[in-house]
């Protein structure tokens, strides 16, 4: 009897020496092994995808700074392939890039190296890695950790579209400003929280994805974690914003930067365009001296004019014309979808209406909606098809709604996996859809007796009512 409460004992010790924070991946790894899993090829990983495992914590309200990542003891190759060890970023070795092993999601691995001896510093930035996160859509927050006897092993968000340094010299001056405008986004969230990155440079951020939307992120974010004397925040969020300044010239220049750069810029020389817009913002934030200058920033006309003028055209390049009209129960699914395999196109989406909703009512009037797509000609007809209640307004469903990418949404792969993840027992009915998002509950039902004769739908009958979408 001794014996054995003795080995309880040191097994109940060895268990509360584990740090049990939960985690996105918590969700994911409990789940039971009986269950059926939705295989995602190997070959079509997506940088957007959620198969069932991964729960549908998106659809509803989730305060992500509130949510506390586990440090996962077993290996990481229990849940990540890798891909390409000697895949980086430039001048970052100890990244690389992996796949989850159920739900094929690309991510990237960044491997820190665990000190040989008892390091407060280094316990603060594990710790902050587990505690915080940041709202920002342009910051590219760490995920999960993993961990072994001698590194811990990040998980972040993978940028397909290459470093920003790649663009120098290849974009336009209102592109750059608006890239900008999203780096000036992730620093006054971080800044407002009396902290700052302190060695920022252009080689920190990548762009999303490879379309020609110029949507950046922050990867390099373990600076953002690690402690800091906080006599030193003040000057280093200022060194923050020159980085910003001189980001936004080389963008534009494709000049190297020396320890010359910002002397020379603020001596304005003939050889440069010192007149522009863009030139102005980089003399504007070199010169900050506090928080005040993102204010300062947002209230120039034409600053606001081309930030607008960008967000407009990505707006309008993905806003389907003309589209086959849907039932109230495909509305849901195609939405629930979209914010489980398009997640991050969703939330730039929701940003760009909330932006655009001038009164604040939550929804979008026809001449708000004009304003949102920068198109001068009448806009009736879109708005009609866009407005699938009739109301005379557009609320955010149905903005989402007619920006899906219904080819790339409705496959197989993913209807199987949205099915998984809104059926019981095998089947769907009403109720099932409230518990991840808020609906009708008597239109599903009087849509599901319309199309299945019954309360109840099946797999089959679900794939049959999405592919009639196509």
């Amino acid at each position: 009897m001794g014996v054995c409460q003795s080995r309880s004992d040191r097994r109940k010790s060895l268990k509360q020496k584990q740090l049990q924070i939960e985690s996105e991946q918590t969700i994911q790894e409990k789940v039971k092994v009986k269950e059926n899993v939705v295989p995602r090829h190997k070959t079509m990983p997506s940088i957007h995808c959620y198969s069932s495992k991964e729960k549908l914590v998106t659809c509803k309200s989730v305060i992500v700074s509130k949510i506390k990542k586990r440090v996962y003891g077993e290996a990481l190759a229990k849940f990540y392939a890798v891909l390409n060890p000697q895949f980086v970023y430039k001048n970052n070795d100890n990244m690389g890039l992996v796949q989850h092993n159920i739900t094929g999601v690309v991510r990237v691995a960044r491997n820190i190296s665990k000190p040989t001896e008892a390091n407060q510093d280094f316990d603060h930035l594990i710790t902050n890695l587990q505690e915080q996160s940041y709202c920002s859509l342009h910051f590219a927050n760490i995920i999960e950790l993993y961990q072994d006897s001698k590194s811990y092993y990040a998980i972040q968000e993978y940028c397909s579209g290459g470093l920003l340094s790649d663009k120098c010299g290849l974009i336009k001056e209102e592109e750059a400003i608006y890239i900008i405008s999203q780096i000036l986004d992730i620093l006054e969230e971080i800044h407002k929280q009396d902290n700052c990155h302190g060695s920022l440079s252009i080689s920190s951020f990548a762009l999303h994805d490879q379309t020609n939307n110029h949507y950046v992120k922050l990867i390099d974010v373990i600076p953002v974690f690690q402690a800091k004397e906080k006599s030193k925040i003040s000057e280093m969020q200022k060194d923050d914003r020159q980085a910003v300044a001189l980001i936004l010239f080389q963008l534009i220049t494709n000049k190297p930067i020396t320890s010359q750069t910002v002397e020379m810029i603020i001596k304005r020389p003939k050889d440069l365009p010192t007149r522009t817009e863009w030139y102005q913002l980089v003399v504007l934030l070199l010169e900050s001296r506090s928080s005040i200058i993102y204010e300062s920033v947002l209230q120039n006309k034409q600053y606001r004019e081309i930030v607008q003028k960008q967000e407009a055209r990505y707006t309008e390049t993905i806003i389907n014309k003309s589209v086959k009209r849907t039932s109230y129960i495909q509305q849901q699914i195609l939405i629930l979808m979209n914010s489980i395999f398009f997640k991050e196109r969703q939330l730039q989406l929701e940003k760009i209406f909330k932006k655009n909703d001038e009164n604040k009512n939550g929804t979008l009037s026809k001449e708000e909606l004009q304003i949102a797509l920068g198109i001068d000609e009448i806009i009736d007809d879109l708005f009609e098809n866009i407005d699938c209640d009739g109301n005379g307004e557009i609320d955010l469903d149905e903005f989402i709604l007619h920006s899906c990418d219904r080819k790339a949404l409705i496959t197989d792969l993913n209807l199987e996996a949205a099915f998984k993840e809104l059926s019981r027992k095998e089947h769907i009915v009403p109720s099932n859809f409230s518990r991840l998002k808020n609906c009708d509950e008597e239109k599903i039902e009087n849509n599901m007796i319309e199309f299945c004769n019954s309360k109840r739908m099946s797999l089959e009958q679900f794939k049959k009512l999405m592919m009639d979408l196509l």
